[in-house]
């Protein structure tokens, strides 16, 4: 019968998934300078948690049910962190998090766009300051710039400006959520889709250009603050800070790649106050969102008594996966294989394999029995650039042939000296 993926996923062959392993020792480690500590959660959710007016009506529809409806896979990793905040009463705060693990969208599969995805999160719960918004963002950055990606804009907005904003224009409130879901797409699938949709929702004619000429004018960061607060007297107070937000950034030295973008919404209904996308070009072409974020001080509220503020930053690993170019193509995380020339020496190669893996070196040991020529082919194939050569000769004087693949130079080493060789 054919054999093919499910839609929307992938297989890692060994040089990406060591590549993938690479990507999240960094972003982890990234996280854990800033003071995050991890939390894990099951990738199964009950429904009602999913369901629970957390993410609005429209994600919903892409969630994975599973078989009896009582439960389905997980969405995202900021519902499941609420839950456990609401089920974890005594953890200290502010409580600083970071999860890293896959989730699932039953979305259309597109370029960069998967079913099946990995996500890196980092949250701060239980402060609603500034500088916790801030703190998540530079976390975001550092990550970043430790996979060598620094050629990104950090695009900010604030849910609370856009409301005032749409306010202002004369939305109705009851006609706001699905404005804000419309103009989130206006990235996606550019104005005359967007004005369509805006009209559908009874938003049209005059004000609908009027609304989106204001949102998405080209004009610099201080510039459309100061239009908003000249024409939305309301919005005055979010726009400072905003303004405040932007000053933070520039302590963290992210001052010159923050913009503020009006048009920025994020689809979720979660959000409440500021929310940020990290936006890369390449070839001079924008591709999708690899990190975003934002604030969500009422999420918590929905699964527990105690309210509690929280803002936190995603990164979209799958996609990162894709950006990054790896100069190392490894095929194997072996340092060094150990050839047998027959079966007299496998005790003795066994000893030498132990001694190396003890002394913290990957080494990768034939398990075969093949002649030398083909194990010499097979290590070759891994791009293992050193093996260790044991025949009976080497075993009977307790020693280790080390041959450079590259080179072809071979050294007789006892095995202390070639441990010491193979970590210098």
């Amino acid at each position: 019968m054919p054999v093919d993926l499910p839609r929307g996923t992938r297989d890692y062959n060994t040089a990406e998934a060591i590549a993938l392993n690479d990507i999240l020792l960094k972003i982890e480690s990234s996280f854990r300078r800033f003071g995050f500590s991890p939390i894990d959660t099951p990738a199964i959710e009950n429904l009602d948690v999913i369901n629970a007016k957390a993410y609005g009506d429209e994600p919903r529809k892409e969630i994975y049910v599973l078989d009896g409806g009582e439960a389905g896979l997980r969405f995202d990793l900021t519902v499941p962190l609420a839950r456990y905040m609401a089920m974890n009463k005594d953890l200290p705060l502010p409580f600083k998090r970071y999860q890293i693990g896959k989730t699932w969208r039953k979305e259309e599969p597109q370029h960069m766009r998967y079913r099946e995805f990995v996500q890196a999160d980092v949250d701060i719960v239980g402060s609603s300051e500034l500088s916790s918004d801030a703190e998540v963002v530079a976390a975001a950055a550092v990550a970043l710039e430790s996979l060598g990606i620094d050629n990104y804009r950090i695009m900010i907005n604030s849910r609370i400006i856009l409301n005032a904003i749409l306010d202002y224009f004369g939305i109705a409130k009851e006609k706001q959520v699905a404005a804000i879901r419309a103009i989130d797409k206006l990235e996606k699938l550019g104005r005359n889709e967007v004005a369509k949709l805006l009209n559908g929702v009874g938003i049209g004619g005059d004000k609908c250009d009027e609304l989106l000429n204001f949102i998405t004018a080209n004009v610099d960061s201080e510039e459309k603050l100061k239009r908003v607060e000249g024409s939305v007297p309301s919005a005055k107070d979010e726009v400072q800070r905003l303004r405040s937000l932007l000053e933070l950034l520039g302590m963290y030295k992210l001052m010159g790649l923050a913009f503020v973008d009006l048009s920025l919404a994020r689809g979720l209904d979660y959000y409440t106050g500021f929310v940020w996308e990290f936006v890369i070009f390449q070839n001079d072409k924008r591709i999708p969102t690899i990190v975003a974020g934002g604030r969500y001080d009422n999420l918590i509220g929905i699964y527990s008594k105690r309210p509690l503020p929280a803002v936190g930053v995603s990164i979209g690993v799958s996609r990162i996966a894709g950006l990054v170019d790896v100069m190392d193509k490894r095929k194997t995380y072996s340092e060094v294989f150990i050839a047998c020339i027959d079966g007299s020496v496998r005790d003795y190669a066994i000893n030498v394999a132990g001694r190396l893996r003890a002394s913290g070196i990957c080494a990768d040991l034939d398990t075969t029995g093949r002649n030398i020529s083909k194990q010499l082919e097979y290590a070759s194939s891994l791009g293992i650039g050193k093996v260790i050569i044991i025949g009976k000769m080497e075993k009977d004087a307790s020693k280790t042939k080390l041959r450079d693949m590259n080179t072809g130079i071979e050294d007789i080493l006892d095995v202390d000296s070639l441990i010491s060789r193979l970590k210098g």
